[in-house]
Order: structure tokens, then C-alpha cells, then sequence
């Protein structure tokens, strides 16, 4: 009954974790999509800013001209410089802004010589109103040739608003289109979720109905053990004069009792040996199907690789990736649990030579990296060796993990005697550092303040970290600051 429980609940884990991962990996193509579309619908309003931007600096400098020529006022001058260096600005913005655009920059190669005509009508007009030599009528005519260029200048500029606000049109609709989806699978994704968690609690509900009943017969009995154990004792109080056959019954009860410390012992047994059959289960058949994605993986790589395109090598490259970091997990998880079952085997452990172990093992992970290591002095401890080396394992290899984006890292290891008679060790970092109101999470299993994109992991060395330590008999704590580094904290009783 147990062994056909088991099975349901790792297939009700495998399905939920391939269930889980096939939705994260539509939801994440429906947000990039509508990700990459937004971006592009900015980049059009950006464009039509532009443009509208560059209408409004070519009118700002026919006011400014036209101005000058009719009063003279030399600051009407001024404000017609200014609106020039404007319109360049905003030509050479809207060239940048166009530049994925072969037919936007086709009209602005064609934009360019109507604006460098019109402005050389204007400096003309300028000059010739400067030297107060030039009639009205030569006057009126300038201004009627740049008007004319003008208006080829805005049919030009409507060409280009036209094609912008086309392609403003499409891609708002290629945006509602990925919304809709990203809504879609959203909806999916929670139903099929909701429907998996009833699932798995019907199991769950149905095997702790069953416990409950097997606990209710074992109380029971119980119950009726001791009712007998007290009436025989009465019994034997009545009856004195029959010692000898009071010390039979007392025999007989204390064999009982005996039997049934050996049932119970035989129970626990029994329960221990399940509890570790279930873990090889968990390992060996959660194993088995990552082990078929693996090979399956790179059976399409050695046969289908030439005929996948970019993006269906890197799907291939995530399912491999997804497959490998659920093995860890697997592997981290049954060490996690057999860490707290593990027998302690206490010896005096000499600090000093555990970091430098453990230090040049790591050093040759980190060749090409500038690290500074600055280690204190060390005591000597009572504990139980193997157990003390993974916790500085755990800890400096996370030192050294996230200060992998700092060009120069620095590792300090200290130790100082504090009031409590207890050693407290600490391995402080410069590196990502953490937010402190999340610092309560980190000692917790599956608890992790970074993406694996930034930095790998599983969620289990910080939770193995504090529980080694628990069983010596000593504290956890963390402190940082984000970008700034952390420093991580854990002491041991002192000996005397």
C-alpha cells in the first residue's frame, strides 16, 4: 500500500514539474514577445515625436525669419540660429531613430538637400536685409521659393508620418495579438496548476484518512493494554496470599511488555528501512526520466542539430540545462536529508588546517581571477571534521560564486572569541550582496535571493550550512547589503 502511495506521489512530482516547466517556457516566449513588441511601438511613438518635432523647429525658424524681416530687431536673429540647431538635432535624431527603416531613410536622404535649400533661401533673405540693399519685391520673391521648397519639405515629412503611423498601427495590433496570448496561456497555466494541487491533495487526503484509522486501531489497542494491566494489578493486591501466583502474573505482564517494546522497536525499524527505501525511490525513478531526456538530447544533437535553427538549438540547450540542474537538485536534496541523519563522529578539528584544504581546492576553480584572501588566525574546535569542511565549503564557494562580477574580489575568514565563550567564524565578501529584509530566507531550503541566470545553485548548501551547525550546537546568521557584499556568520561552543 505505502510502495503504491510512493509511486503516485513521484508521479503526481514528475508530472507537476514537466506540467511547470512547459508553462514557464510558453509564458516566457509570451512575455518576450510582448516585450520586444512594446519596445517597437515605442520606437514608433518615439519617431512620430520626431518628426512632429522637426515640423515645429522648421515653422520656429520661418517665425524667427520672417520676424527679423519685418522689424530688423537683431533678436529675431537669435531665435532663427536657435531653431536651426534645433532642426539639425532633430533631423539627425529622427535619421538615428530610422535607421532599421530602409524606406524612412531613403525620405530622409531625400529630406536632407530641401532643408539645406531652404535655409540657404533664408540666410540669402538675411543678408540682403542686413545690408538694407534689396527691394520688397526681391524679398517677397525669396519668400515665395522657400515656401515652395517648404511644401515639398512637408509632403516629404506626411510621407514619412504615414509610413510611421502604418507601422504604429501594426505593431499595436501585433501587441493586443501577444497580450491576448500571454493572457491565454496565464489562464491555462493556473488552471492546469489548480487542477495538478487537487490532485495531489486527494492523494494526500486519502493516505492520511488511512494513517489516521491505522493510529486510531494502534490507540485503541493501547487503551485496552493498560485497562488490563491495571485490573491484573488489583487483582494481585486482592489476592495476597496467593504470592506465587501474583509473581506469575506480574512475569506474564512484563513479558507482554516486553513483546510488545520489541513490536514497537521491529515498527520503528521498519519505518526507518521505508523511509530510506522511499528516498532510493525518489532518487532512482526521478533519475531514470532526467537520464531518457539526457540521452534523448544528444541523440538530436548528433542527428538533428544541422536541420535546428538558432532558436531550436537553444530550446535543445535549455532542456538539457533543466535536466541537469534537476539532478543536482535531486543529488543536493537526498544530502540535505542525510545530513540530519548522519552520526556525528566529534574529534578536535584544527581550524587552520580545514580552511587551507578547503581554500586550495577552491583555488584551483578560480585560475585567471584576482582574488584577495585575507584569513585570521583559527582555534581548534570539537566536532565532527567532515561535517565542519562542508560547511566552509558551502560558504567560501559561495564567496567566491557571487563575487565572480567584480574585476577584484576580496574573501576575508575571521574569528573572533566573543562574550558568550563561543567562537564566532565569519566569511565576509565584496561581492552581489543581498537585501536584509529577505535575510530570513536565506538558511531555508530552496531559498534563493538571485536568479540562475546570474548565479547557479540549488537552494540547499545555506539550509545544510545551519543545520550542521544546529547539531554542533551553535547559530546561523547572515548580514549585507545589496551590491555591496555579505557576511555570513556561524559559531561553535567553546571548549573551556
Amino acid at each position: 500500500m505505502n510502495s503504491s502511495f510512493d509511486r503516485k506521489i513521484i508521479v503526481a512530482f514528475a508530472l507537476a514539474l514537466a506540467l511547470l516547466f512547459a508553462i514557464g517556457a510558453l509564458f516566457y516566449r509570451s512575455t518576450a514577445n510582448q516585450a520586444e513588441t512594446t519596445l517597437r511601438v515605442a520606437h514608433t511613438h518615439a519617431v512620430l515625436a520626431d518628426i512632429n518635432e522637426l515640423i515645429l523647429r522648421l515653422t520656429d525658424s520661418e517665425t524667427a525669419r520672417r520676424g527679423f524681416i519685418m522689424t530688423g530687431r537683431e533678436r529675431y536673429l537669435a531665435h532663427y540660429s536657435n531653431a536651426v540647431d534645433k532642426v539639425s538635432l532633430a533631423f539627425s535624431n529622427l535619421r538615428g531613430l530610422t535607421a532599421d527603416n530602409r524606406q524612412q531613410q531613403q525620405t530622409c536622404d531625400a529630406l536632407r538637400p530641401l532643408i539645406q535649400h531652404r535655409f540657404a533661401i533664408y540666410a540669402q533673405s538675411i543678408e540682403f536685409q542686413l545690408r538694407k540693399g534689396m527691394d520688397p519685391e526681391a524679398q517677397l520673391k525669396l519668400t515665395e521659393e522657400g515656401q515652395h521648397v517648404m511644401e515639398n519639405i512637408r509632403t516629404s515629412i506626411a510621407q514619412m508620418d504615414a509610413v510611421e503611423r502604418e507601422l504604429l498601427r501594426t505593431r499595436q495590433a501585433a501587441a493586443e495579438a501577444n497580450l491576448r496570448e500571454t493572457k491565454q496561456v496565464a489562464v491555462v497555466g493556473s488552471v492546469a496548476g489548480f487542477a495538478t494541487l487537487v490532485w495531489v491533495f486527494a492523494l494526500l487526503l486519502r493516505e492520511n484518512t488511512r494513517r489516521r484509522g491505522a493510529e486510531g486501531a494502534l490507540q485503541k489497542a493501547n487503551e485496552q493494554l493498560e485497562l488490563r494491566v491495571k485490573q491484573r494489578t488489583a487483582e494481585l493486591t486482592q489476592v495476597l496470599a496467593g504470592y506465587k501466583q501474583a509473581e506469575q502474573e506480574i512475569k506474564k505482564l512484563n513479558e507482554e511488555l516486553e513483546q510488545r517494546v520489541t513490536e514497537r522497536t521491529a515498527q520503528l525499524e521498519a519505518a526507518n528501512k521505508e523511509l530510506e527505501a522511499f528516498s532510493y525511490s525518489v532518487s532512482h525513478d526521478l533519475r531514470a526520466p532526467l537520464r531518457h531526456i539526457g540521452g534523448f538530447v544528444e541523440i538530436l544533437r548528433d542527428e538533428a542539430l544541422p536541420a535546428l535553427n538558432g532558436k531550436g538549438r537553444q530550446h535543445l540547450e535549455v532542456i538539457a540545462e533543466s535536466a541537469r540542474q534537476m539532478g543536482r537538485l535531486i543529488d543536493n536534496l537526498l544530502d540535505f536529508s542525510r545530513m540530519g541523519r548522519m552520526a556525528m563522529k566529534k574529534t578536535q578539528v584544527n581550524m587552520d588546517e580545514l580552511i587551507k584544504e578547503v581554500v586550495k581546492e577552491v583555488r584551483r576553480e578560480t585560475e585567471g581571477r584576482e582574488i584577495e584572501w585575507e584569513i585570521d588566525p583559527l582555534p581548534t574546535v570539537s566536532g565532527d571534521r567532515s561535517m565542519l569542511r562542508q560547511v566552509w565549503v558551502n560558504l567560501i564557494s559561495n564567496a567566491v560564486k557571487y563575487t565572480r562580477p567584480k574585476e577584484r574580489a576580496s574573501i576575508r575568514i575571521r574569528c573572533p572569541k566573543s562574550l558568550a565563550q563561543e567562537w564566532q567564524f565569519s566569511v565576509q565578501d565584496n561581492g552581489a550582496g543581498f537585501d536584509m529584509k529577505y535575510a530570513n530566507k536565506l538558511f531555508g531550503v530552496f531559498q534563493r535571493l538571485h536568479v540562475a541566470d546570474e548565479f547557479e545553485g540549488t537552494g540547499i548548501g545555506l539550509a545544510n550550512v545551519r543545520r550542521i551547525v544546529h547539531r554542533h550546537g551553535g547559530r546561523t546568521w547572515a548580514e549585507g547589503k545589496l551590491n555591496e557584499g555579505a557576511t555570513f556568520y556561524f559559531t561553535l561552543p567553546c571548549d573551556g
